[in-house]
């Protein structure tokens, strides 16, 4: 039971990611016309879309068939794949990217919380760390495919690229009929939806441990994501033709699916380990930003593949610290904190490139992801020579 649901969950992950037109997105926004800030503001607001509609479809989560919300929220993203391919402007970018940030909400919460429930009423919930870990890599295999077919397709152009996009849209959400019916949030229809915002609000802030793994991945979460939209335009700025450019992407996939993979089999269950290796993260960061020369992404790749380990062993212990009564909002509660600091620094990363270059934003954010790392590890670290404090 546990292995079929591991794949079937495997399989909408890697159709969900399954995107021709994602390793050239931004790309296509500035080959349109679109400035830094604008293409920052289009970020941005698929990213307020998804702050405005993740606690409200968390607790949805909670009452209604968690596969049903997987499935539409792949019809929202296709749709706005479409209106990419109908209107190649600022205005139907923008569109779509409001669509997209539906989805992201409907499945930001829904998808974390099916896993470790089903997982749960299997007795078997401590494998949720290897379980959301290959889904992790089914995801990124998913980027990987996608930037290997954009890349042998790339002189069919952005156009037949958006549309193949908006058609694996369907696909993907075909897959979703595959997951489980996800008994226990069908249990629990009766609660007012309210009561369950609140209760899920509440234990967020007051159940212990919560609230410090929440912040943290807040902020890593954050400021991978700000970087993740632009890195075909580092790609691009650095020197890399559009097949390189796609490749460059597949690689980013490849590594994030190996380290997805591996994740639950790094020692590093102590806090000190975990935030340690973010601070690892940020100096390839920082070194990518700093030499900015064409092998430099190498050193991209390295980033995004040591972030992800972090991202899945962070996920399982905010997991686990979850009394599970209203997993799929308190989760979504950690989705609108990341994606609330997602739009600022979205926000910050275009308005940095405008008034002085790319290179310096993912410089910045570099220092304050090292930054981020730093902290956590002189608080996990104080907390391990004084226990009470935690």
């Amino acid at each position: 039971m546990v292995t079929s649901l591991i794949w079937k969950a495997t399989a909408y992950r890697f159709l969900d990611t399954l995107i021709l037109i994602f390793p050239f997105y931004t790309v296509m926004f500035a080959e349109r016309g679109l400035t830094p800030i604008q293409i920052g503001l289009a970020l941005a607001a698929w990213s307020l879309t998804a702050i405005v509609l993740e606690i409200p479809t968390g607790a949805l989560a909670d009452r209604v068939s968690r596969r049903w919300l997987l499935l539409i929220a792949q019809l929202f993203r296709g749709s706005g794949f479409l209106l990419w391919f109908l209107f190649p402007g600022f205005w139907g970018f923008l569109a779509g990217l409001v669509l997209w940030g539906v989805k992201t909400a409907l499945v930001s919460g829904t998808f974390e919380a099916l896993l470790f429930d089903e997982l749960k009423a299997a007795g078997r919930e401590q494998d949720y760390a290897r379980a959301i870990g290959r889904a992790q890599t089914g995801r990124f295999v998913g980027v990987m495919a996608s930037a290997l077919g954009a890349a042998a397709l790339a002189d069919l152009g952005y156009p037949a690229l958006t549309l193949i996009s908006a058609v694996t849209a369907v696909l993907a959400a075909a897959s979703a009929l595959a997951l489980p019916r996800a008994p226990l949030a069908l249990a629990i229809h009766r609660v007012n939806p309210i009561h369950r915002m609140r209760q899920g609000i509440v234990e967020a802030l007051t159940r212990p441990g919560v609230l410090q793994i929440l912040l943290f991945i807040a902020g890593m979460q954050a400021l991978l994501a700000a970087c993740e939209d632009y890195w075909q335009i580092f790609a691009m700025e650095v020197g890399l033709r559009s097949a390189q450019i796609a490749l460059f992407v597949a690689a980013m996939g490849g590594a994030q699916a190996l380290g997805a993979a591996v994740a639950h089999r790094v020692p590093l269950g102590h806090r000190a380990a975990l935030h340690g290796l973010v601070v690892l993260a940020g100096c390839c960061l920082i070194a990518a930003a700093a030499t900015f020369q064409t092998w430099s992404v190498a050193l991209a790749v390295l980033f995004t593949g040591l972030c992800r380990i972090a991202d899945v062993q962070a996920d399982a212990q905010f997991q686990h610290a979850l009394s599970g009564e209203a997993r799929a909002t308190v989760a979504s509660v950690k989705g609108f904190a990341s994606q609330c600091a997602i739009m600022l620094l979205i926000l910050n990363f275009g308005t940095m490139a405008q008034f002085s270059s790319y290179r310096m934003a993912f410089l910045a954010h570099g220092v304050a992801l090292t930054l981020l790392g730093l902290g956590y590890v002189m608080w996990s670290t104080n907390l391990l020579r004084n226990p009470a404090k935690g």
